[in-house]
């Protein structure tokens, strides 16, 4: 072939891949990782790492480390949604749920001993899980995708597989709100997440070019703020006084500025780096790896809401389904409404309707539990008047200043 004839094909193939990058893309389509247009009905086609590896394991010979990862990156690539103006990238991470939530339960339904089985190994997989993102320090939505996934198929099994017939519409329509405040309180949750980071409006200046100027460490601000409070009696003057802001008494109640040793930002008081989000955040209190963003400053109280009312929405599910698929008993009655709680769930496997209603019910206890044991952490938190990140760092001495309980609270509600 010409020199003449490669260089009319080469054109012509720029020609064609700029056209379709021009033109709008279908729903099934999208341009690739190597800008090239393709079509999601294509996912492995046009693959020459995942053809390489297929030869050589057929050959037995040995199949490069590189080939294998092209070949993951392109079929990742190429997991796509289609969606108005051109098919969307699915994550494997927020995928998996999707089909590991629904399997679990419906092993589960099966007999008591799977169930317990399951039960154990969800509890052992999801805390391994946790410990690699931490360990890691990665950005995941395989956990913010459990959530949503485990929502979704607990309200479907609710509403259709259990005998609303036993049900009062009155609980039906308090587990809706609450289940409602709970999804809503979440969102604001993670919305409110990105105004939590420090702009860049407190300066990047290097701590190089801020001759005579030294870092203020976190224990060097804590304890100068302490022997303040004591000398002049007082509480907070950001808490005081409404017009400073918390950020902006951070610098100007210290004669140098607090400058992060990673992103080279200048700090507010009580600002600390997170490395999975790439930046410092006020009053960070942690990470959260199930909402996939940093609990802070503004969106604190946000999650102490989500918190409560996923607990309340959770336990009045698990007690409604437990009493209409088992043999309940009368406690009391409040203000003429019966508060009933189950008896015998022996023969919940003999029907599988019975059973995965069973299995879904002792899925949201066990997310409750976990739900109890995070809200009473950081209600003593919040009346120590710290944070987890600040707990963990110094869990011995720092404490908080129990002198100012009633301003630790009003700080958060006000």
């Amino acid at each position: 072939m010409s020199t003449t004839t490669v260089d009319f094909f080469a054109t012509a193939t720029e020609a064609e891949r700029q056209e379709a990058e021009k033109r709008s893309l279908c729903c099934c389509e999208y341009i690739g990782h190597d800008k090239q247009p393709f079509h999601i009905l294509g996912c492995c086609c046009n693959c020459e790492d995942f053809d390489l590896v297929c030869t050589r394991l057929i050959t037995c010979k040995r199949i490069e480390s590189r080939n294998v990862d092209g070949m993951l990156i392109a079929f990742q690539d190429r997991l796509r949604l289609p969606w108005r103006g051109g098919a969307k990238r699915i994550s494997p991470a927020a995928l998996g749920p999707a089909l590991i939530v629904p399997l679990m339960m419906g092993l589960a339904a099966l007999n008591a001993k799977t169930a317990i089985v399951l039960m154990l190994a969800l509890i052992g997989f999801v805390s391994w899980g946790l410990q690699l993102a931490e360990r890691i320090a990665t950005r995941t939505t395989f956990f913010l995708s459990w959530i949503v996934f485990s929502i979704i198929y607990m309200v479907v099994i609710f509403e259709c597989e259990v005998p609303l017939l036993e049900l009062l519409p009155e609980e039906n329509y308090i587990l809706l709100l609450l289940s409602f405040g709970a999804l809503y309180s979440l969102y604001r949750t993670k919305q409110l997440a990105p105004l939590n980071l420090v702009t860049a409006q407190y300066g990047t200046t290097p701590k190089d070019e801020l001759p005579g100027i030294t870092e203020a460490s976190s224990g060097e601000e804590q304890a100068e703020q302490q022997a303040q409070d004591t000398v002049l009696g007082i509480e907070d003057d950001d808490e005081n006084d409404p017009g400073i802001s918390s950020e902006c008494a951070g610098l100007i109640q210290h004669a140098q500025p607090n400058i992060c040793d990673i992103c080279r930002k200048v700090t507010p008081r009580r600002a600390y780096h997170c490395a999975v989000c790439g930046s410092c955040v006020k009053r960070r209190s942690h990470h959260s790896y199930w909402l996939n963003c940093c609990i802070g400053e503004r969106n604190y109280r946000w999650y102490l809401v989500a918190l409560a009312l996923s607990e309340c929405a959770l336990l009045l599910g698990a007690n409604l389904t437990l009493t209409a698929v088992c043999h309940p008993f009368l406690v009391v009655r409040l203000l003429g409404i019966p508060l009933l709680l189950p008896d015998d769930c022996s023969e919940v496997f003999e029907d599988f309707e019975l059973g995965i209603s069973f299995i879904v019910a002792a899925y949201a206890m066990l997310i409750s539990g976990y739900i109890t044991c995070v809200l009473v952490r950081q209600l003593y938190l919040w009346y120590r008047g710290t944070t987890l990140h600040e707990f963990k760092r110094a869990p011995a001495s720092n404490g908080g200043n129990r002198n100012r309980v009633w301003s630790n609270w009003r700080a958060i509600l006000k």
